[in-house]
């Protein structure tokens, strides 16, 4: 009797197991064919792929409901997060903006800083929350690095005086962005904000940040040319995703996320010979043809519809105080730094172009459950927007000048 009553259970669980897997395939098919071609009708429309990927979210999710959130899609969509930042990581060559970087800095730190003022008393506004106004104002911080680079040279300024200058804002934007990252997400965790330990927490993701970058790109360097030699070629692809998902373990582990453990890996390994050649178009076509797209179609499957209706008001408030922030901080202020007018302005509106960490952001947010559906999709909306309106307005500003 009770053989057969664990034999009826086990057929349960397998049941329930193929169902899970079945649904799983399902909504990983639907998602990916629809951002792949979704991304590819916004790419022709001279917008991004981004847009296109958020687009067929909001239509296979909330309007058509043929997917819908579950806690095996989230894992598995996860991924293209940690992709995302190991690529962003790879591609973020401090030598390469060393001409800039003070300046770049300095114009970054101010950028961010309106940005965040501009976020946090939208929040606190509306939300009458300080902590929803530290989230919000964290998840605005950071401008799109490739919606903006993108951007700028659609126009013809590809490595132009303020192109250089947008790309070393948008690295040191990068930095102050994980930076931001990893202290939300530890006080997510932790649950509290006492100065001291926010200090503390603080110099200690610097810590942890200065030995993955400095002893610990030499030793992963060295640790990468063991393999050159090895018969099998995709030992090249292997061992960075092994260094890659140990950092994220290790980041884990001492209570910076696991996304900012995946960037620090991506640096940390960039110097390879190996990296630009071999590493990088393998992982781009791994994340790009899979972990990406459903990644940021599936952060469009957990918006509330109805709240886009319902606070586009606020959308349309954040957008407006985070761009005047951004063009304030990045554009104005470099006119103290030898730019002209025409320069203040392409800088500061390539900044306007939000994408990958807010996304982020409020998604780590929501499924830790500090926001709710409305502040996400209010986050979502706002960076659809700062995303079209970008390209726009500098073909507006470019066309009053020829180059």
């Amino acid at each position: 009797e009770r053989s057969g009553a664990t034999k009826n259970y086990r057929m349960a669980i397998d049941l329930r197991s193929k169902g899970i897997m079945t649904d799983l395939f399902l909504g990983i098919a639907i998602l990916l064919f629809s951002a792949k071609l979704l991304g590819e009708l916004f790419e022709r429309l001279n917008l991004s792929s981004l847009v296109g990927e958020i687009f067929a979210g909001i239509l296979v999710g909330p309007i058509l409901g043929l997917v819908a959130p579950s806690e095996e899609l989230r894992m598995v969509t996860n991924f293209g997060i940690i992709f995302l930042l190991f690529l962003i990581g790879m591609s973020t060559k401090f030598d390469e903006v060393k001409n800039n970087i003070y300046v770049g800095s300095a114009l970054a730190i101010g950028g961010c800083t309106f940005a965040f003022l501009g976020g946090f008393f939208v929040g606190y506004l509306v939300f009458n929350s300080v902590q929803i106004g530290i989230i919000l104002g964290v998840a605005v911080i950071s401008t799109s690095t490739a919606i903006t680079l993108r951007s700028l040279t659609d126009i013809g300024v590809f490595q132009s005086k303020p192109y250089k200058l947008a790309l070393a804002i948008d690295i040191a934007d990068e930095v102050i962005a994980i930076l931001a990252l990893a202290l939300l997400t530890s006080y997510f965790s932790l649950g509290s904000v006492k100065i001291w330990e926010i200090v503390t927490l603080f110099l200690a993701v610097l810590g942890f940040f200065f030995f993955i970058l400095t002893a610990g790109s030499k030793i992963l360097g060295k640790f990468l040319t063991l393999f050159q030699t090895m018969r099998d070629e995709q030992i090249v692809l292997s061992i960075p995703l092994v260094i890659l998902f140990f950092i994220a373990f290790v980041s884990e582990q001492v209570g910076i996320a696991a996304v900012t453990g995946a960037f620090l890996a991506g640096v940390a390994i960039n110097k390879s010979p190996l990296i630009e050649p071999v590493v990088v178009p393998k992982v781009k076509a791994m994340s790009y043809g899979f972990f990406i797209p459903i990644f940021f179609a599936y952060s469009a499957v957990l918006l509330d519809m109805k709240s886009i209706v319902t606070f586009f008001p606020v959308i349309l408030a954040l957008l407006a105080t985070v761009s005047v922030g951004k063009f304030l901080g990045c554009g104005f202020l470099a006119k103290y730094c030898g730019y002209n007018s025409f320069d203040q302005k392409l800088v500061g509106i390539g900044m306007i172009p939000h994408g990958e960490y807010s996304i982020i952001i409020a998604q780590l947010a929501l499924l830790g459950g500090f926001i709710k559906s409305d502040l996400y999709t209010i986050i979502i909306g706002f960076v659809i927007i700062s995303i079209v309106i970008t390209p726009v307005l500098l073909k507006m500003v470019s066309g009053k000048k020829r180059f």
